[in-house]
């Protein structure tokens, strides 16, 4: 766990970004990631006097998931495209949702030409193959996100800082857990509203905007630093104040993931399909007694 501790002046965080941004290097950095689509569709089905309305609303609901998974992988095959090369990637089952996972939908019942219409909103996740293609070094391709902290274990007393760092613009959230299950939210935060990441650009959390840092304290044991990155603005999660310009995470970290994967897509020319990238990176750290 730490413990959040105010700033003194600006000059201290100058000369913490000075002395410690430069050697914090990803290089070699382990962390455990996924990728998806987020993709939203509709199902429709005639009306027939020979099925009950819910019938009509699960074949019109298993219709747009369908439709989401062939947009999906269209959108997906757009993503792993990279100049001379062709990334293959691999579709993941996700539980008895399979390789489509619902995260919205909204029944529309009957509409005026008599179909029974569904809309959802729905994750696809998959696994980029990357055969001589590092995406961490602005190559293009799938969205890739570095997570990595200025060392690996951590003892009381000890000042946490993370970076962060994405090969395209995006949009992300970052949250501590802590080994009891407590969820911080370090960015946005109240004085670092702007989450919207500049691809090629090292983030520091705590940075010269922050009013905190992050000073190890018991209980010990394995936390993780979670970076959820979109290409749509992230899904709203509730929130109260923790004091020194910090968001404590209401719930718990299934519904955290849930909410903020309800990202809003935008609209870009030139892709097949409307859809929204997302990624979750998940890097743990050890915090020991001194």
């Amino acid at each position: 766990m730490f413990r959040i501790r105010g700033f003194f002046a600006s000059l201290m965080v100058f000369l913490c970004l000075s002395l410690f941004g430069q050697d914090a290097r990803p290089d070699g950095v382990a962390q455990k990631e996924s990728h998806s689509a987020i993709v939203e569709a509709d199902g429709y089905v005639f009306l027939s006097e020979d099925k009950t309305l819910s019938e009509m609303r699960q074949e019109a609901t298993a219709a747009a998931k369908r439709a989401a998974l062939e947009m999906g992988e269209t959108y997906i095959q757009s993503v792993t495209r990279v100049e001379n090369f062709q990334l293959q990637y691999d579709l993941i089952e996700t539980g008895s949702e399979g390789v489509v996972t619902v995260l919205e939908s909204k029944d529309l019942g009957i509409t005026n030409d008599n179909r029974y219409h569904v809309w959802v909103k729905t994750e696809i996740k998959y696994q980029p193959k990357k055969p001589g293609v590092t995406l961490d070094k602005g190559a293009g391709g799938p969205l890739a996100v570095q997570v990595w902290t200025d060392r690996d274990v951590y003892r009381e007393g000890d000042h946490i800082r993370i970076f962060i760092k994405a090969n395209q613009d995006c949009y992300v959230r970052v949250v501590h857990v802590s080994a009891e299950g407590q969820i911080l939210q370090l960015l946005p935060n109240p004085l670092r509203s702007d989450h919207f990441c500049r691809k090629e650009t090292v983030v520091q959390i705590p940075g010269p905007e922050d009013a905190f840092q992050l000073e190890v304290i018991p209980p010990f044991g394995r936390e993780e630093i979670v970076v959820f990155a979109s290409t749509g603005p992230l899904g709203e999660i509730p929130l109260s104040q923790a004091g020194r310009g910090l968001y404590l995470v209401s719930g718990n970290f299934k519904d955290l993931a849930q909410k903020t994967r309800g990202v809003r897509i935008v609209p870009v020319e030139d892709r097949p399909v409307q859809a929204a990238e997302f990624v979750e990176i998940r890097r743990s750290i050890v915090v020991e007694k001194e």
